[in-house]
């Protein structure tokens, strides 16, 4: 993955992963209850500095 990649593709797809953080506005993520080991075990081997997709995140959502 290239650098300038970090923030805007999903560590678990490779697909956009949408992330607002940088925007004006709240992220749609924090509106996806997570289970946080899931969500370790799931960027296991990702870099954490990035974020999941809406899908791969709904998949880990409890």
């Amino acid at each position: 993955m290239k650098t300038e990649d970090i923030g805007k593709i999903c560590p678990a797809c490779g697909r956009a992963n949408d992330c607002q953080m940088g925007g004006d506005k709240k992220c749609w993520c924090f509106e996806v209850p997570v289970d946080k080991a899931k969500l370790e075990q799931a960027l296991e081997d990702k870099s954490k500095d990035q974020c999941l997709c809406r899908d791969c995140l709904k998949k880990l959502s409890v």
